[in-house]
């Protein structure tokens, strides 16, 4: 699978993708907090 591919798996809808800073889980929307981790880092990409 190329890299074009896997990030259409995880960018939402709006062609946004939200990702926790320390864990790196991916979020489906903005969100305050990582609920995996608890962090306040979230990284907000658009595509």
């Amino acid at each position: 699978m190329d890299v074009v591919t896997r990030l259409r798996l995880l960018v939402n809808s709006d062609g946004e993708l939200y990702e926790c800073r320390n864990c790196g889980e991916k979020l489906d929307h903005d969100c305050e907090e990582c609920p995996t981790c608890r962090s306040t880092e979230i990284a907000h990409y658009e595509f």
